[in-house]
């Protein structure tokens, strides 16, 4: 449309920050250092009873703040940063007459607990998450949020005002996953067995743990299925231990990270996620578009992109027994999973068009002026 655009962010490494558009970047240290000793200094001097958990992710704050002034803001007509970190920190070094956008692509703090990383809500550690949170999303003239789930979890868990929050689904790209369909050699699957795939990082609030779980139900009535696992992270070596003590490795393949997932996704028979908590994940976005039924837990916002029933099968997050009964309804009844899947991409060809969520988006720009 004409506009231009640079994405400031962290490189990969993490010992940068950078402008991947343009080629510009800061070595981190040269702002870290500095910060480090000040903020370590303070803590040590005023609030020593404040764990290093804290103290190491407002060091992370006041770093990418120091980063974004050296890189200058001066020069731009809005902002919109992605997430609770680079909104508060942005909001305070930016220009005042600068419009800043938000959008928040799900909550750390409840992920916090979830994942072991706070262990109670009475902690302190729960205490400065769930003001981070707060702060994260009220330092913006607008937020943005995907789902209904996380507006009502930002209003009643954080005290986040209604009308700060807008709710803009997610969009994607549809015409460049159908294509990837078919750009990769496809893998060697059983001609005789349906293809469960989930596609998801390998973390605690995925739940994978469930569906291993359920998986070793299924395999107690029926072997004409396989499981492929889609994606890495921490709980990788677990899962596979996990799998092996349940007899189910030549049931479950783990495959990693993969740049063909549309590809995989074709190929497959039922898409399988089992979250913990989520808000609107684009892997059961990009399943429904390929045109697979997919199989959900109720967690956070995935019950607003799937009719149970209809358009795919829900089951209560972390309920092993219902998730293995949706899988096994799937496999048993051919028509109903191809219908399931028909109505299910049907709807997500509008549902999930880019165009839609670019217009929603230009609109909260228009409320702020640009």
């Amino acid at each position: 449309m004409g506009h231009e655009v640079d994405i400031l962010a962290h490189h990969p490494d993490m010992q940068r920050y950078y402008m991947p558009n343009n080629g510009r970047y800061l070595e981190k240290f040269k702002v870290k250092d500095l910060i480090y000793e000040k903020v370590l200094s303070f803590y040590n001097q005023e609030l020593s009873q404040v764990d290093s958990w804290i103290r190491w992710r407002e060091i992370e704050r006041y770093s990418y703040e120091a980063a974004a002034a050296v890189f200058g803001l001066t020069k731009y007509d809005l902002i919109h940063t992605q997430d609770i970190v680079s909104t508060r920190a942005l909001w305070r070094v930016k220009p005042k007459r600068l419009p800043l956008i938000a959008t928040i692509h799900g909550c750390l703090a409840t992920q916090y607990l979830i994942s072991g990383e706070i262990q109670e809500r009475n902690a302190l550690a729960w205490r400065y998450a769930a003001m981070e949170e707060y702060y994260g999303a009220t330092s913006s003239d607008i937020t943005i949020v995907p789902t209904e789930w996380l507006k009502n979890l930002y209003v009643k868990e954080f005290n986040i005002p209604s009308d700060h929050l807008k709710i803009v689904p997610y969009g994607m790209d549809i015409d460049n996953v159908l294509r990837k369909t078919d750009q990769y050699p496809k893998i060697e699957r059983p001609s005789n067995k349906k293809v469960i795939i989930c596609s998801a990082r390998l973390v605690p609030v995925k739940g994978h743990e469930c569906l291993l779980n359920a998986l070793a139900m299924l395999k107690e009535e029926r072997n004409d299925w396989i499981c492929w696992i889609v994606g890495d992270g921490p709980l990788r070596k677990q899962l596979e231990q996990q799998a092996k003590r349940m007899n189910l490795k030549d049931e479950i393949i783990f495959l990693g990270n993969r740049n063909d997932v549309p590809s995989l996704l074709h190929q497959s028979d039922i898409f399988v996620l089992p979250s913990l908590q989520d808000n609107q994940p684009f892997s059961v976005m990009e399943a429904q578009v390929v045109g697979k039924p997919v199989v959900v837990s109720d967690a956070g916002g995935i019950p607003e992109m799937v009719v149970h029933g209809e358009t795919g099968l829900i089951s209560p997050a972390g309920n092993d027994e219902v998730l293995y009964q949706n899988l096994k309804t799937l496999i048993e009844d051919d028509d109903y999973r191809n219908s399931i899947a028909e109505r299910g991409k049907q709807r997500a060809l509008t549902q999930w068009a880019l165009g839609t969520m670019v217009d929603k988006t230009l609109e909260v720009y228009k409320e702020v002026g640009l």
